[in-house]
């Protein structure tokens, strides 16, 4: 077995899936490298006491963030291949990597590579970054790949690994909610259960422009179509959004229910849901929504999306509005929700656990890794 270092500045809880599967591993045995208390101020992944993870705290300079002891460990290690996560900006662990390339080392990026398709000075850097710096690059998504050919890269040097929660679980939990449990979760949460419910789950922050979903709320209310909304998750915007709330006298259709880190809950309430919706960048509120059988909608603006919109298969799991029409937002709730009237409850699921099944699981990802390094 070949010993392989994964080394990110920090490992986030929700990654539990593929670090889990990385650890129980019998083609490589994986060792993790980085802060025990994550980054980004994103919950941390526990890894208790394993020996096969080594805590090197992460600290700020300016606008440069580095990992204390981590050069000097990595000086007098030479593993069988690394993984890195590493922007430009962590210099500890582009400096860690050059010391393992000088020793002959592959060095793969798990990054989201180039997200736009411009031809700018900054994709041009990053061109030129990821070329040199490493032996190859695992993406989240496809269009990220095409956009770094496009800028000449080559694809042979690209694998597209995309991304996973918790899906060990997570299987354990889909299909087990009840009609009943579902009637009594909507009952609990709203005046109205009948009416459809609209599910958000994640930070609620600026960028997934939320406030698009409550004036969609609040356009087909004057069509005297009533849907209840959902939100699962806190942030700094939730004041600005129970502001608008009031402004529109919807307050009976929202529901603000606060942060979920419990898979269980979660699941809950999730599937007891009708469709999610993003208006912004959608991320893991993608997978987390499809594992469950939930319809997802988001926006066509590739430039502006995170890489999980791909999982998003128009009129069969969910649905792409133009970004930022809150016009054709409302629409295509409503394209969604009759596409739900006119499918059986077990196909709306299967057309949603398809592309979950197939692409986004710990299993896909720890095959495509211990291939690459086998």
């Amino acid at each position: 077995m070949k010993k392989i270092f994964v080394i990110y500045p920090g490992f986030s809880h929700y990654r539990v899936g593929i670090i889990e599967a990385l650890l129980e591993s019998t083609q490589n045995h994986y060792v993790f490298l980085g802060d025990k208390k994550g980054w980004m101020n994103v919950k941390p992944y526990d890894f208790k006491d394993s020996a096969d993870f080594l805590d090197f705290p992460a600290y700020k300079i300016g606008p440069f963030y580095f990992n204390k002891g981590l050069i000097r460990y990595v000086i007098s290690q030479k593993p069988g291949g690394v993984i890195v996560h590493a922007p430009p900006y962590w210099i500890s662990i582009i400096i860690a990597s050059l010391i393992f390339k000088v020793k002959g080392v592959k060095v793969f990026n798990w990054t989201h590579g180039v997200l736009t398709n411009h031809r700018n000075l900054k994709n041009k850097l990053y061109f030129i970054f990821y070329k040199y710096f490493f032996d190859g690059l695992l993406l989240y998504g496809n269009c990220a790949k095409q956009n770094l050919i496009k800028l000449g890269f080559n694809k042979e040097k690209i694998k597209v690994i995309y991304n996973s929660l918790n899906y060990k679980e997570q299987i354990k939990l889909r299909d087990t909610l009840t009609d009943k449990e579902r009637q009594s979760i909507r009952s609990s949460l709203f005046d109205n259960p009948n009416n459809d419910q609209l599910l958000f789950i994640g930070r609620l922050t600026v960028q997934k422009k939320l406030h698009l979903l409550i004036e969609a709320i609040h356009l087909l209310k004057e069509e005297n179509i009533f849907v209840n909304l959902l939100f699962v998750g806190d942030g700094d915007q939730k004041e600005k959004l129970q502001s608008q709330v009031d402004k529109y006298k919807i307050a009976d259709q929202i529901h603000f229910y606060g942060a979920s880190y419990d898979e269980i809950q979660n699941c809950k309430l999730i599937s007891s849901s009708d469709c999610c919706v993003a208006p912004g960048e959608i991320g893991l509120t993608a997978m987390h929504s499809l594992m469950f059988g939930v319809p997802v909608i988001s926006h066509n603006d590739m430039n502006k999306q995170m890489p999980e919109f791909e999982a998003i298969v128009p009129n069969i799991n969910g649905a792409l509005f133009k970004y930022g029409d809150t016009v054709d937002l409302k629409e295509q709730i409503k394209t969604v929700l009759n596409l739900r009237k006119t499918k059986s409850n077990s196909q709306m699921k299967e057309d949603c656990y398809k592309i979950m099944d197939e692409y986004y699981n710990p299993n896909f990802q720890i095959n495509l890794i211990d291939n690459v390094f086998n």
